[in-house]
């Protein structure tokens, strides 16, 4: 379990890097909307292939469910949908703050779990991570809830929060990685 543990963060941690690339390319052209959202929807959608594809690979490598991560079912709908993306780039406008919003809520709730994990070994830096994923669930909410915001702004705004919710969780994933033998030890 804490090589799977040990993917999982690394997954994370370069996906993460990747995201905050992402919202500094918002950030610093937004100016050149057409670019910024073309070049976003492709980084998206084969990140979002390569994650289906890893998911399917793993799940069917190990056929145990971790702890509530069916690999084959996120892979197949992250495959889908970064094959809709790649096949119609013009759609992010739409998706992006949506889907953005639902996978920082979601990999949020994760990290949230792991955190009162830590919290339950008596760990002091369960606080740290809990409010960091606290913070990223309010990120996916702003993104969710505001899709509507237009043209440069949404491109700035997008790359901001991306930004936040890369930097949030790096910061997790290192402090989960530094404790890996205490969340190991709830899980089994």
């Amino acid at each position: 379990m804490r090589q799977k543990f040990n993917k999982l963060m690394t997954i994370s941690l370069v996906t993460s890097v990747v995201v905050v690339l992402v919202g500094l390319i918002f950030i610093f052209f937004a100016n050149n909307m057409k670019i910024s959202l073309e070049t976003a929807a492709y980084i998206f959608a084969i990140l979002l292939i390569l994650n289906g594809i890893s998911s399917i690979i793993d799940d069917y490598k190990q056929f145990k469910i971790f702890f509530f991560f069916d690999g084959f079912t996120s892979g197949l709908l992250s495959m889908i949908l970064g094959i809709v993306i790649l096949s119609n780039p013009n759609i992010i406008n739409v998706l992006l703050p949506i889907v953005v919003g639902v996978w920082f809520i979601i990999n949020a709730t994760f990290k949230l779990r792991m955190s009162l994990a830590l919290r339950d070994t008596k760990n002091k830096q369960w606080m740290p991570t809990y409010l960091l994923s606290l913070l990223t669930i309010i990120t996916g909410l702003c993104l969710i809830f505001n899709p509507e915001i237009g043209g440069l702004s949404v491109l700035t705004f997008i790359g901001i929060l991306a930004v936040v919710y890369g930097i949030c969780d790096i910061i997790s994933v290192v402090l989960f990685k530094k404790n890996i033998k205490a969340i190991a030890k709830v899980f089994e």
